[in-house]
């Protein structure tokens, strides 16, 4: 027992207590309160920045940020938008001045049901935006899992020759369960073609080639499936709604 103005016997203090005789606790110095000022501060990092990587994971997963994009690197395959401008081919079906202010590509297989499920959405927006809009196709056919995808293709560029791509693409993506040989043959002669000259064309196979080279263009600027579309290029993917491609379109005229 001691009274409080007698100093404490130090060993009978818990040991925790005692420290040294005549120097202040580590704690209480000042490189020992450095030290707790750097473990808080280093704790309130870690847990920001825990918070900030389970927001992007978050984000990552539900499809609102592109690991790539975050990473300020082009997906693999693909080009910055600023190269995109190399999509809008003048040698290719389009509808719309050249000088339009929105540039609208698409990449499409004729055989696919995401591109048929898009095609009065096309149509609409052709419609709607007229002048304002050029809208250019260009064939990404996926002949592993359509077969019938390059044939129409073919068809379609033989009618872009006699000055009616724009018939064929509609008979075609309005029957696509109707595309054999006879099949678009029949639609040649139904858009008022010169059947002899279009199968010619068709059997040759001369436009191979041009298919080839929409193919090879989609995979450079990052499609990897159909339909893609750029908007004055930026990349779309999907069967979008109208009013997705809308607000793109909106967007660029008002810039």
């Amino acid at each position: 027992m001691y009274s409080p103005d007698t100093n404490p016997d130090v060993s009978e203090l818990p040991f925790f207590e005692r420290g040294t005789p005549g120097r202040k606790r580590w704690y209480h110095r000042w490189w020992g309160k450095l030290l707790l000022l750097a473990l808080a501060l280093g704790l309130v990092v870690a847990v920001a920045f825990g918070i900030y990587v389970l927001r992007v994971s978050s984000l990552i997963r539900s499809g609102q940020l592109d690991p790539q994009s975050f990473l300020n690197q082009p997906a693999s395959g693909s080009q910055p938008a600023a190269d995109r401008s190399s999509l809008a081919t003048d040698d290719d079906p389009s509808v719309g001045p050249a000088g339009a202010a929105v540039v609208i590509v698409e990449f499409s297989d004729f055989e696919c049901p995401y591109c048929g499920q898009v095609y009065p959405v096309v149509k609409q927006l052709i419609r709607d935006y007229g002048d304002r809009v050029r809208f250019i196709y260009r064939d990404f056919p996926l002949v592993d899992t359509h077969p019938r995808a390059l044939p129409a293709a073919l068809a379609a560029n033989c009618a872009f020759e006699q000055g009616k791509f724009w018939e064929m693409h509609d008979k075609i993506f309005e029957n696509q369960a109707a595309l054999e040989e006879a099949d678009l043959k029949r639609y040649a002669i139904q858009i008022g073609l010169n059947s002899v000259a279009f199968g010619g064309c068709l059997s040759s196979g001369k436009y191979v080639k041009e298919i080839e080279d929409d193919y090879n263009a989609g995979i450079e600027a990052g499609v990897e499936a159909t339909p893609t579309f750029f908007v004055n290029g930026t990349l779309v993917r999907g069967a979008v709604p109208y009013e997705a491609l809308q607000q793109l379109i909106v967007a660029e005229l008002n810039r």
